[in-house]
């Protein structure tokens, strides 16, 4: 198994954090891991993206051409990164934060509202997980639930931000059960 994730928003949208989470579960599972991440100019409210690669087997290059799974958050880091997504590619997309609906070189996924199931999950900073949630409905061989779980616990010690966290992963799970796909 070789998946190369990407991962685009705003500075302050958990876009590293995301990325932090999927290496360190990833080596939890015992996988080759690189991850590469890129503030760009500003931090909080700047566009940010990282990279994360994950594989049985070494991986040569941090670096990612044509990723096999995309979480965009905003419309600018679309029009950045769109050009690189393939076809059969997974792509997940936040709808509040863009401006038109989207359709890429045939890819599987969805243009969700991430920001909004945030909100009523009681934190619009956990539209990131809500993201992972349909990512392991889409493709539960990339990331097994159970460790993506524990992470979390090992991750949030606060039991209300924990809470919040695993209702995000849940509901962004569930979502894709009544949505179209791009």
């Amino acid at each position: 198994m070789k998946v190369e994730i990407l991962i685009s928003g705003f500075g302050g949208q958990g876009i590293m954090s995301l990325g932090k989470f999927l290496a360190k579960a990833a080596l939890s599972e015992g996988k080759e891991v690189t991850y590469f991440p890129s503030y760009g100019a500003e931090m909080r409210g700047g566009t940010a993206h990282c990279c994360v690669k994950i594989s049985d087997s070494p991986i040569a290059s941090p670096f990612e051409e044509h990723p096999d799974v995309a979480l965009i958050f905003n419309q600018p880091s679309l029009d950045k990164f769109k050009k690189k997504i393939k076809k059969d590619s997974i792509l997940i997309l936040n709808s509040d934060l863009m401006s038109e609906q989207v359709s890429i070189n045939n890819s599987r996924g969805a243009c969700l509202s991430l920001s909004k199931i945030a909100i009523d999950c009681g934190n619009i900073k956990v539209a990131n997980v809500v993201a992972l949630g349909a990512l392991i409905a889409l493709d539960p061989s990339i990331f097994k639930k159970e460790t993506l779980v524990k992470g979390l616990k090992l991750t949030f010690k606060n039991q209300n931000t924990l809470k919040q966290n695993l209702l995000a992963l849940d509901k962004g799970q569930a979502l894709l059960s009544s949505k179209t796909y791009l």
